[in-house]
């Protein structure tokens, strides 16, 4: 498993679209991904230190999993396919290590379900 940072971010003069380089921490290679404008702009302001009023879903996503007393330690980009890549999360919470993944092609959003009534 290779250790990156955030190298660089800026934009594909060809495409007009975002991308944000991805360097290896002990070495030179780089890893460009092509990003949305939202994302840019969120990478670009926590960079640059900049807090919103208000957290930013990758804000909420962090405090959730600290509030929870875990700690995302590890993201693998399992595939690309269309343009867009997809990972597992690794959260650690003690001894125990909590993994998710994309879900299946099939099913794309999360499914709310209402707790039953009580008889």
């Amino acid at each position: 498993m290779l250790q990156v940072r955030v190298a660089h971010l800026g934009l594909d003069r060809t495409t007009n679209t975002p991308v944000v380089i991805l360097q290896e921490n002990d070495g030179q290679r780089v890893l460009p991904i092509w990003i949305g404008p939202a994302e840019a702009s969120a990478i670009a302001m926590e960079l640059a230190g900049v807090k919103f009023s208000r957290p930013l879903t990758h804000d909420l996503l962090k405090q959730v999993i600290v509030g929870l007393g875990a700690e995302l330690r590890k993201v693998i980009i399992t595939q690309v396919k269309d343009n867009t890549y997809f990972a597992e999360l690794h959260i650690y919470r003690g001894d125990t290590v909590i993994q998710i993944e994309r879900q299946s092609p099939r099913r794309r959003h999360a499914e709310v379900v209402p707790p039953k009534p009580r008889s």
